[in-house]
C-alpha cells in the first residue's frame, strides 16, 4: 500500500514539474509586460468613517509601499464620496512634488455604493504628469473641499480614496 502511494506521489510530482516546465505553473511576467500598482481604496480617516467636507480643504495623504513601474502607461484615481450636492465640490490630487491637478469631478466615472457609504468617482489622470516619478515614489494626497461658503454646517464625508496606475 505505501508503493502505491509513494508511485502516485511521484507521478504527481512528475506531472507538475512537467507542467511547470511548460509555462503551467509559473507567473512571473514577461519582459515589457506591464505591471499594476495601487492603492486600495480605505478609509479617508484610516478607521471606518471619513473626514467631513467643509470649506477648509481636508487633505488625505497616502505612499505606495513598493511599486517596480519606471514608465506608467494609464493610471486613475477614485474617491470614495457622501455628499448632497457634488456641484459644490472641489477636489485635486496634490503629487510628490506638490504640484496639483484639479480632479474634475462632474465628469468622473460614477460606481456604486463605495465602502460604508457615499458613491464611487472615478477620473483618469494624465500619463504625462506622471511621468517624473520613478517607481511613483513619494506621498499623493487628495484633497476635496465644499465651495459653499453660505452654510457652514457639513453635509458630506470624503469616505475615502484609492489611486491605480499601469505601466513597465
Amino acid at each position: 500500500m505505501c508503493q502505491i502511494r509513494f508511485r502516485l506521489f511521484c507521478a504527481a510530482l512528475a506531472g507538475s514539474l512537467s507542467l511547470s516546465g511548460c509555462g503551467g505553473g509559473g507567473s512571473t511576467p514577461a519582459a515589457g509586460s506591464a505591471t499594476l500598482c495601487e492603492l486600495p481604496l480605505k478609509y479617508a480617516d484610516g478607521l471606518n468613517g471619513g473626514y467631513s467636507i467643509n470649506t477648509v480643504a481636508q487633505a488625505v495623504p497616502r505612499t505606495f509601499n513598493v511599486c517596480t513601474i519606471q514608465q506608467p502607461l494609464a493610471a486613475s484615481v477614485s474617491l470614495c464620496i457622501d455628499h448632497r450636492q457634488m456641484a459644490e465640490l472641489s477636489a485635486q490630487l496634490v503629487l510628490p512634488n506638490e504640484t496639483t491637478l484639479d480632479l474634475e469631478l462632474p465628469s468622473a466615472t460614477q460606481g456604486s455604493t463605495c465602502l460604508i457609504s457615499g458613491r464611487l468617482l472615478t477620473l483618469p489622470l494624465p500619463v504625462s504628469r506622471l511621468q517624473a516619478f520613478s517607481g511613483l515614489k513619494g506621498d499623493w494626497t487628495v484633497r476635496v473641499r465644499d465651495n459653499n461658503s453660505v452654510s457652514n454646517t457639513p453635509m458630506g464625508y470624503l469616505v475615502g480614496w484609492s489611486m491605480q496606475a499601469e505601466g513597465l
